[in-house]
């Protein structure tokens, strides 16, 4: 039986979380922490939505996320979101110069993929690059192995990923540079489950250990 997601958020977290997602990368202050460390502002991050043990039929995630796109990916291909339909998806915005949010992230999703074990080779973490004008297919290529062998990046003209992230609901915005001369990009830096219909299941802040990360998605995994 399909278990029933807990739909306890009120209306004002859900408007919250809404308004997180859409303006996340202010809150968590791109530039200003330490590589691989999570910022403090962070904490905040909403309420995860995960499964629970009641049953009932499943209902979709309470914002209305279209998660579609067209871009390619890090090998060239071009691709859409219905290339990855019958699996699921970890999707993440960033970009391969970040040096705060985006290890946090990029690398606890990895972790938790693995932690899944056999069951976890049905999830596809994916990076939608913020950053087209330098996060090309062949920089993107490079980046990834650092992170997960099973990474895809994603790239592809300005207006492209313009589109994909208004289908996010994800804003994002050059402040200016680093002082190695790197762009800082100020974005949404949630961590998006898609189901293998292209449904959002979940929203996850990229600070949640990657433990509990895989413990979420490991029970949508067990419903289908």
């Amino acid at each position: 039986m399909i278990a029933k997601p807990r739909l306890c958020l009120g209306i004002a977290v859900l408007l919250a979380a809404l308004l997180a997602v859409a303006g996340a990368g202010p809150a968590l202050g791109h530039g200003k922490e330490k590589h691989g460390e999570p910022p403090a502002e962070a904490v905040g991050a909403p309420e995860v939505v995960e499964p629970s043990s009641e049953g009932g039929a499943a209902e979709p995630f309470p914002i209305d996320i279209s998660g579609a796109f067209a871009l390619v990916d890090h090998t060239g291909r071009s691709v859409t979101d219905a290339d990855f339909r019958g699996g699921y998806m970890l999707v993440f915005f960033g970009y391969t110069q970040c040096d705060s949010i985006c290890p946090v992230g990029l690398k606890r999703m990895a972790e938790a993929v693995d932690l899944l074990g056999e069951p976890g080779e049905r999830v596809r973490p994916i990076l939608i690059t913020v950053d087209p004008k330098n996060d090309t297919p062949e920089a993107l290529a490079a980046h990834l192995p650092t992170v997960h062998p099973r990474l895809v990046g994603l790239t592809g003209k300005p207006e492209a990923v313009e589109a994909a992230m208004k289908s996010y609901k994800v804003n994002a915005k050059l402040m200016g540079q680093s002082w190695k001369g790197t762009p800082v990009i100020s974005h949404g830096s949630y961590i998006y489950l898609i189901g293998p219909d292209g449904a959002l299941l979940s929203i996850l802040p990229p600070v949640l250990s990657s433990e509990a990360m895989a413990g979420i998605i490991a029970r949508y995994l067990t419903q289908s």
